[in-house]
């Protein structure tokens, strides 16, 4: 055992915040319980912190993970939006963990560009479907114990397709399955001499919905909550719903019965996952290594699921920016147990997080904060006002981009290509079904919001801000491309 302690970096794809069984605003049964079944995730909680309001900084996968590995806003890092350039970073959370000392591993999914850039990992089994890139180690594991007679999408969904229906083949052959696989070989073949950085990241809950058979009867025959609808949907995008939505429509008001199979698959993508985990939990405690070990489990950003008839991801609402973050301390870290935190956080808080914590000097690029100053101290006053989150337009619609910013219980949204404003109020209503822009009694909040973004995008390139006012543009990075190209698992 290592006198540091170990990272086991747990990230979901595409997981919304609300879908652990312990988020305080998960979805119910009829009885009030939990609908969503993660019970080893949720037992981190008990020698940890579970933060309520974790937010995403661009909620688009590679946006997202660009920020997460860096430290970095998406607007200094080059990536506001979705954008194909290459990854070329001065400082890494695993460049400067493998520095350190530390024995770096990605399994499965990270999006780098070009693939199989290593942004520090010394090794790397991965599965990415990024431009159905030939040396994705998953395929071609797959292709070879199928006799190239199936791959993975063989049963016919999209990979940003809203239709449901079963994993098509053993379930040991689940991308799920095999990225646990992948974890697990390396526990038992790492260098014992040198603390680990293990990135065990998986494909799923991101689409397509295709639980292993077992998983999608655990909710398929239960009562899965209706979508949330704001009062707000007809006037920001009524007229575009479509009447014969295509397979990977990012909007489509479809059946109750379509939804509650995609919402029934999705959890069961989200159980499967927590039951893997629990074989890697099981492995570390086999080798002696759990006890010093700090587990991380976050998602890049979540996935809307029908709320306010829409999908997939890109947008400020609760679906598809609030992504679940828990965290368990190795045992002999000296720390408070059994919290729940809301105060605003997001992903680039994780970076200068994990390397404060085993006494790696932080870079000077990084602009998130150490979380474990709000574990310390959850009530502290130096913390952030508002944490602020992007996306740049022309996402699945050229209307479609978004600005936003979360106190812990308000929250601003502005589109800067609209100039259309939201206000919402997510402690009474944290399906934001109420838009209180026009209410008399949140005229303070909005104000507050709206200056608050003002300041935030005020020297901005884009344009966003002339003489002291927020002005609508559809001006965005070079490179930005839109998550649908290439076919890729965005």
């Amino acid at each position: 055992m290592s006198d540091r302690p170990n990272i086991l970096f747990v990230v979901t794809d595409q997981h919304r915040g609300d879908c652990i069984g312990a988020d305080p605003d998960s979805p119910r049964d009829a009885d009030g319980r939990s609908l969503v079944h993660t019970p080893n995730i949720d037992s981190l909680i008990r020698n940890g912190a579970m933060f309520t309001r974790a937010y995403t900084p661009a909620p688009s996968c590679i946006p997202a993970r660009r920020s997460m590995l860096t430290g970095q806003t998406p607007a200094t890092n080059g990536a506001p939006g979705w954008v194909t350039t290459p990854w070329e970073f001065e400082h890494t959370l695993p460049g400067e963990l493998r520095d350190a000392g530390y024995q770096t591993k990605l399994t499965g999914k990270i999006h780098s560009i070009p693939p199989r850039n290593h942004v520090g990992f010394e090794s790397m089994d991965q599965h990415e479907a990024l431009f159905a890139h030939p040396d994705d180690d998953y395929t071609r594991w797959l292709e070879t114990e199928s006799d190239g007679n199936y791959d993975e999408l063989s049963h016919g969904l999209g990979r940003n397709s809203w239709d449901p229906r079963p994993w098509h083949r053993e379930e040991y052959e689940h991308p799920t399955n095999w990225t646990t696989n992948r974890a697990i070989d390396f526990l038992d073949q790492r260098d014992e001499t040198r603390p680990f950085f293990l990135n065990l990241s998986y494909v799923r809950p991101h689409t397509p919905f295709d639980p292993p058979q077992a998983y999608w009867d655990m909710y398929i025959d239960r009562e899965t909550p209706d979508p949330y609808v704001g009062d707000w949907v007809d006037d920001v995008h009524g007229d575009k719903i479509p009447a014969y939505p295509a397979i990977n429509a990012w909007l489509a008001d479809l059946p109750p019965t379509i939804v509650h199979r995609a919402r029934a698959a999705y959890y069961g993508l989200i159980t499967h996952i927590d039951h893997q985990l629990k074989r890697v939990f099981d492995k570390l405690t086999t080798i002696g290594e759990l006890e010093n070990t700090l587990v991380v489990f976050c998602s890049d950003h979540g996935e809307m699921l029908g709320d306010h008839h829409m999908w997939r991801k890109t947008y400020a609402y609760e679906g598809s920016a609030r992504v679940p973050l828990l965290v368990q301390f190795p045992e002999s870290m000296e720390a408070p147990r059994r919290q729940l935190i809301d105060r605003p956080v997001g992903l680039e808080d994780l970076m200068p997080t994990l390397l404060s914590v085993v006494g790696v000097e932080v870079p000077e690029t990084v602009e998130g904060r150490n979380l474990f100053d709000l574990i310390e101290e959850p009530e502290r006053e130096d913390w952030r006002e508002w944490y602020h989150g992007e996306h740049a337009a022309g996402s699945y619609d050229p209307e479609n981009g978004t600005q936003y910013l979360i106190d812990g219980t308000m929250k601003y949204v502005w589109n800067p290509v609209t100039g259309r404003e939201l206000l919402f109020d997510l402690d009474e209503d944290p399906g934001e079904e109420r838009d209180l822009t026009t209410d008399g009694e949140y005229e303070t909040d909005l104000e507050r919001g709206r200056s608050a973004m003002v300041d935030r995008l005020s020297d901005r390139s884009e344009g966003f801000v002339e003489d002291g006012e927020l002005v609508p543009t559809d001006a965005g990075p070079e490179g930005l491309g839109d998550p649908d190209d290439c076919q890729s698992s965005s």
